[in-house]
């Protein structure tokens, strides 16, 4: 019959080496971070370009089309006859409440998006400033 191999026990002694820049003065003071987690960090910066955060075309969308369709269909309303007097303004209210709404939402999603975009580019610049402050071996 054969026994189960055992555990090794005690310490293991390993050294690592890599080489980390050294600030350039006394008074500077850095983290070390690996390269390797650096370039994580480029890529994920990379990936929030493509991705469309706070994105609110559905609704503008929406309410363009609300809009659009109370125009339209205030024209068979103006011509038929038996109609209370509110409806054909109601319509003509909808449409102008839905239109100017769809106009607000489209501003906003506008200048989240250029807000988001300026965070981004901020981010690169920094980071390319952090970059260039290391000998790149």
């Amino acid at each position: 019959m054969t026994t189960p191999p055992t555990q090794p026990t005690g310490a293991l002694d390993y050294t690592h080496t890599d080489s980390i820049m050294l600030p350039q003065s006394a008074v500077e003071r850095r983290f070390a971070i690996r390269k390797l987690d650096w370039e994580r960090l480029k890529r994920c910066v990379a990936s929030c370009k493509s991705e469309q955060i706070s994105n609110y075309s559905g609704w503008y969308f929406l309410l363009f089309g609300i809009s659009g369709s109370s125009v339209v269909a205030i024209v068979p309303l103006i011509f038929s006859t038996g109609l209370p007097s509110w409806v054909v303004p109601a319509y003509g209210a909808l449409a102008i409440a839905s239109l100017v709404l769809g106009v607000v939402i489209f501003k906003i999603s506008k200048s989240l998006k250029t807000q988001n975009a300026n965070r981004i580019k901020d981010l690169e610049m920094d980071m390319a400033g952090i970059e260039s402050g290391f000998d790149q071996t």
